[in-house]
């Protein structure tokens, strides 16, 4: 396997600071990870830029620049996919100290929720409809919509003005840290749900190539097609609102 640069997250966000980028290094890790989740096989850094840098990016100001840039953006994915296939991969790892103020707790948390909604953002960018996760799959999903949930009230109960007793912070500390990492498990558990449904749907599509309709022989496509792609069909249309919709009434 081909061995390629690992990117370190500083040196991401040296890169979104200075290209003044909509989102941080760690709302871009959580995006990468929610796409590498999808079922779509088609996904990568090349469709996220409009998000993590607008609809007209600027990468630099020469070619030059811009393939630096493009490396760092390209090699960060690429970075994840390779941890991911090393055995899982994580959200960036936040230090929260043991006698963490409630600022610093505060300021945990709202990183975490919104690296879940990015990473929520990051699986709908590859076109997914829930409905193709299965009921396991929508399961893990409603866990870490309740997550997010758990989050907001610690985030508004820390931004109230009374007094904290430190023995309260560390323990407050304490279960933020163990519903991070709960998320990181429900995530892992999606990956594995979404790989079955990629792996199953690839063994449909070749098990039906050359099959025969009525009009001929029938072309399988070759992967999923995500729901905001153009249906393969040719009609024009999004997948969801052409074949794609046909495909769920059945």
């Amino acid at each position: 396997m081909m061995k390629h640069r690992i990117i370190e997250i500083s040196e991401l966000q040296d890169l979104l600071t200075r290209l003044g980028a909509k989102l941080n290094a760690y709302e871009v890790h959580a995006l990468y990870m929610g796409a590498l989740t999808s079922t779509c096989l088609g996904i990568g850094p090349q469709k996220l830029l409009g998000a993590i840098l607008g609809e007209e990016p600027m990468l630099g100001e020469s070619a030059e620049d811009a393939n630096a840039a493009v490396g760092i953006l390209f090699g960060y994915w690429n970075t994840l996919v390779s941890q991911r296939e090393e055995g899982g991969v994580r959200f960036a790892p936040i230090d929260v100290p043991e006698s963490a103020s409630k600022d610093e707790l505060r300021a945990f948390v709202q990183r975490r929720r919104g690296e879940l909604h990015w990473y929520v953002r990051g699986i709908d960018a590859g076109g997914d409809d829930p409905i193709e996760f299965g009921d396991e799959g929508r399961g893990i999903l409603e866990k870490l919509a309740q997550a997010s949930g758990i989050f907001e009230l610690y985030s508004k109960s820390l931004a109230r003005q009374e007094p904290a007793d430190d023995a309260i912070l560390r323990q407050t500390r304490d279960l933020l840290i163990q519903t991070g990492t709960l998320c990181e498990h429900l995530i892992a558990d999606l990956m594995e749900v979404n790989d079955r449904v990629r792996r199953e749907a690839i063994a449909t599509s070749v098990a039906m190539q050359g099959s025969k309709t009525d009009d001929g022989v029938m072309i399988a496509r070759a992967t999923r097609v995500g729901r905001n792609e153009n249906c393969p069909c040719g009609s024009g249309k999004k997948w969801k609102r052409c074949c794609g919709s046909a495909e769920r009434a059945h």
